[in-house]
């Protein structure tokens, strides 16, 4: 069987380099990097060719803006296309492309159509070319009324606010005592509340997304983490990518959400009636607490498709056109 290149990351460097490393599947062979400024790896650059056995390199940076990387084993095999996956931001550090994830029947999410961040307030001046660089249609603001009025965007949002609880429900009082245990618990119960009473939003911001002018777009909360981390969940699920890799993108937010960022929402927890262990739990991003919500989605709704067909209202020809829009299939 002929190697393939299986997996590839790129990370910024501090001094704006990029650092690209690989797995293959096969036997050791040179690899050939190209890069470009779109994903579209047909019009890519050839960089260099690497020798076998190595699974690393760092390519320099002499523009602004991204860059794309393909990466083929030398001669012949398909292409991996790769890229930092976070936008370089100022103001903000948790903007993250939801590309380049492998999908069921060999397809890949397509780079640079559909993004998850942190509230949008804090982006620069500075940023807002880059910004435009991405060409976004539509942002979906996951926030509530309070939220959008006290730290509103810089951007034009379309507002859909998405609850783990009934709209008139009062917030629930926390027990006093309560462990980090007992934090990472409420995340839990938080994200199964998120996919039974926001369905509907969710429906509706999928059903955006599937139009004919919806994408490339772009959804948020405040931190990025929680209703951000459950819709990409359930987006990444419906297009068919491996819970693996939704875990992985879950878990992200713990390395590009700083903690001076955390402070005020560890604050407000606090005034709450919360413990400080407890709020240390909510503030993390447990791997098990997304996975229990999704294992919540396929015992509760049957799987994905069951769920944003029914309790979302998305419609069943919206959903398959959202796969054609977001999934590059190949050859």
């Amino acid at each position: 069987m002929a190697t393939i290149v299986a997996s590839a990351r790129a990370d910024t460097a501090p001094d704006g380099s990029l650092l690209v490393t690989w797995e293959l599947d096969g036997d050791p062979v040179a690899v050939d990097l190209a890069s470009g400024p779109t994903p579209d790896h047909a019009g890519h650059r050839h960089h260099l060719t690497v020798p076998p056995g190595q699974t690393s390199c760092r390519l320099a940076r002499r523009e602004q803006g991204r860059l794309f990387v393909s990466l083929v084993p030398h001669g012949s095999g398909p292409p991996l296309v790769t890229t930092d996956r976070r936008i370089r931001f100022r103001g903000i550090t948790n903007f993250r492309d939801l590309g380049g994830y492998p999908a069921r029947r060999g397809a890949v999410v397509r780079w640079g159509i559909v993004f998850r961040a942190e509230a949008l307030h804090g982006l620069l001046p500075e940023d807002l070319i880059l910004y435009e660089q991405l060409g976004l249609r539509t942002v979906y603001d996951l926030r509530g009324d309070v939220e959008r009025a006290e730290k509103p965007n810089r951007v034009e949002s379309r507002h859909l606010s998405v609850l783990s609880r009934p709209a008139d429900a009062d917030p629930p009082v926390p027990p006093a005592g309560l462990s980090l245990a007992d934090g990472e618990r409420i995340l839990v119960d938080m994200y199964k509340g998120l996919i039974d009473h926001a369905a509907t939003q969710i429906g509706q911001l999928f059903t955006g997304l599937s139009q004919d002018d919806g994408l490339p777009a772009a959804f948020h909360c405040h931190a990025g983490k929680d209703r951000t981390g459950v819709v990409a969940a359930v987006l990444l699920e419906a297009l068919g990518v491996d819970r693996h890799y939704i875990l992985d993108d879950y878990e992200l937010t713990a390395r590009y959400r700083m903690r001076s960022q955390q402070e005020p929402t560890y604050e407000r927890l606090l005034r709450a009636g919360l413990a400080p262990e407890a709020v240390a739990g909510v503030l993390t991003t447990p791997r098990w607490a997304m996975e229990e919500a999704l294992a919540h989605l396929d015992g509760k709704y049957c799987g994905v498709e069951e769920y944003l067909t029914g309790a979302a209202g998305l419609r069943k020809e919206d959903l398959e056109t959202l796969r054609v829009q977001l999934l590059d299939r190949g050859s």
